[in-house]
């Protein structure tokens, strides 16, 4: 294991050092040409192939831009620190050298590694401490001489998306009666040198919250923006919290040390000290100015709209600054995973810490549901857990999901084919499947437009009416054995392989756990 890396230079550096960065240096255009480099690499390098991109040559700008950065659990839990330097977990060797094939050899428990950081974040946060300077304002430009265009933010969606985007900013804004900070993720388009769009997308988002307390006052609202920050203020923007909690502190609690902040150049907020830029501003109530279509993060496009407007009026940067971004329209990417460990950390917490619900071990979100919309639960198998019960609690619960599937603990459930495996083995649809109507969602998607237009009704902000079923695909009587070799034989043919002349190998998490619960000791010459 190593430390949180409490800067993204750092985190960059250790994805260099590993192999997991590689540098674009021949000149990219950053609306049409880096996007489509970005996504063609997520698209075609998954799980131990991925990696970063760094793209040194934005054609007209200076800054780099840093994209897919978080693009899977592996890289996500190194930059909270659970993966050491040579790609190896807590758990165990990430990689399998060419003289053994143990089953064994791979961590499973990554993923309720990162759950459990995320329960002791949630549990101890940690308070920011107010510095008197960082790094984030060694260059600062203010009034006439703010130029947003002199940063290279793309367009994330070329030919669709109406303009560049700051789509991994972290959006600091601050509770005028309370003076407690709020730090989320939300839409922000460059509109021109000085002004951006701020698209909330609900009245319940607690941003949206502070800015109706500061109409109250007649005030405009302060807000800063972090671009290129530690990894855990990105990953604490993304969590679904109660009002009132500061994400810097949960920030906090998921780096282990209390992050530092300094004050703002133009506005009373505090922000990240060793971010790479902060752009500072106000939000004028009542000023709107049409805003999108945008690449939203479900996979479809979002229509043009009126939106908030930010009033520029300071950017602070680090000298060397680089520009971070996610690739987060069409699922999946960096940002889904992003988003995705937002919902499941406080859900773990809460379920596991809160309701200390018995026999829950692990929670997952299905790769490509956008993020929130399919959600797997591995109970212990037990008569004295009731996995229907679990299940309406659960949607009691709903962050958005459409689909719930509770499934036991011989199933990878990060592996989809093996979720697939046991929803087809497992599940009888008239028995085990329970539909709920009328649940809420955020997504704006097919299912929630043709609901809409069947009811006739016109779809405003979010969230929208939907439904949701729970898919109990446990084993609830005694069943015949796994049709693998027993774990003898296959311990026998790993131990092998060094002498078959055949590439390294990984084996995939959902071996082992097949094996340890259902492979069995059985004699494999019968």
């Amino acid at each position: 294991m190593s430390a949180p890396f409490l800067d993204l230079s750092s985190y960059l550096q250790h994805l260099e050092a590993v192999g997991r960065l590689r540098r674009v240096a021949v000149p990219v255009d950053k609306d049409r040409e880096l996007a489509c480099i970005a996504r063609l690499s997520l698209e075609s390098h998954r799980d131990r192939e991925a990696y970063a991109l760094r793209f040194d040559n934005v054609r007209g700008h200076a800054m780099p831009v840093a994209v897919n950065l978080y693009s899977t659990l592996e890289m996500y839990a190194a930059a909270l620190g659970l993966v050491g330097e040579t790609g190896s977990s807590a758990h165990g060797s990430a990689a399998v050298s060419s003289g053994a094939c143990s089953p064994g050899a791979t961590p499973l428990d990554l993923g309720r590694t990162v759950l459990e950081r995320w329960a002791l974040a949630l549990d101890a946060p940690l308070p920011p401490v107010l510095v008197e300077c960082g790094p984030v304002q060694q260059l600062v430009t203010r009034g006439d001489a703010v130029d947003l265009d002199a940063i290279p933010a793309p367009t994330w969606t070329p030919g669709r998306d109406a303009g560049p985007y700051l789509s991994a900013a972290a959006v600091i804004t601050r509770d005028p009666d309370t003076g407690v900070q709020n730090v989320a993720s939300y839409r922000v388009q460059v509109h021109d040198r000085r002004t951006m769009g701020l698209f909330f997308g609900s009245r319940l988002q607690h941003g949206a919250q502070h800015l109706a307390r500061w109409a109250a006052r007649g005030e405009p609202m302060p807000v800063a923006l972090m671009v290129g920050g530690p990894p855990v203020v990105n990953f604490a923007a993304a969590a679904k919290t109660a009002y009132g909690v500061d994400e810097m502190g949960i920030a906090g609690g998921l780096a282990g040390a209390p992050l530092e902040v300094v004050r703002g150049q133009s506005v009373d907020l505090h922000v990240p000290a060793r971010a790479e830029m902060v752009i500072e501003g106000l939000v004028r109530p009542g000023a709107q100015r049409l805003e999108g279509p945008f690449g939203e993060a479900l996979g479809y496009m979002n229509h043009a709209a009126p939106a908030l407007v930010i009033e520029v009026t300071a950017i602070c940067r680090r000298e060397g600054a680089v520009h971070h971004g996610y690739v987060q329209q069409l699922p999946p990417s960096d940002g889904h995973l992003v988003m995705e460990l937002g919902v499941l950390g406080p859900l773990w917490y809460y379920l596991t810490r809160k309701l200390r619900l018995p026999g829950l071990r692990d929670l997952a979100i299905l790769p490509g549901s956008a993020g929130v919309a399919a959600l797997v639960v591995q109970l212990e198998r037990s008569p004295d857990h009731d996995a229907a019960r679990l299940g309406k609690a659960l949607a009691k619960m709903n962050f958005g999901q459409k689909f719930i599937y509770l499934v036991d603990d011989d199933v990878d459930i990060r592996d989809l084919e093996t979720v697939n495996w046991v929803i087809s083995a497992r599940v009888d649809p008239a028995r085990d499947i329970v539909l709920v109507d009328g649940t809420s969602t955020f997504q704006y998607d097919p299912a929630v437009i043709a609901r809409a237009v069947r009811d006739g009704v016109e779809l405003g902000q979010p969230p929208y009416r939907c439904s949701l079923a729970i898919v109990d695909a446990t084993i609830k009587c005694p069943v015949p054995e796994v049709s693998l070799p027993a774990r003898a034989a296959m311990d026998a043919a790993g131990a092998r392989w060094g002498e078959l002349g055949l590439p390294p190998i990984v084996p995939r998490p959902r071996l082992r756990r097949l094996l340890d619960r259902a492979g069995g000791d059985a004699d494999a010459t019968r």
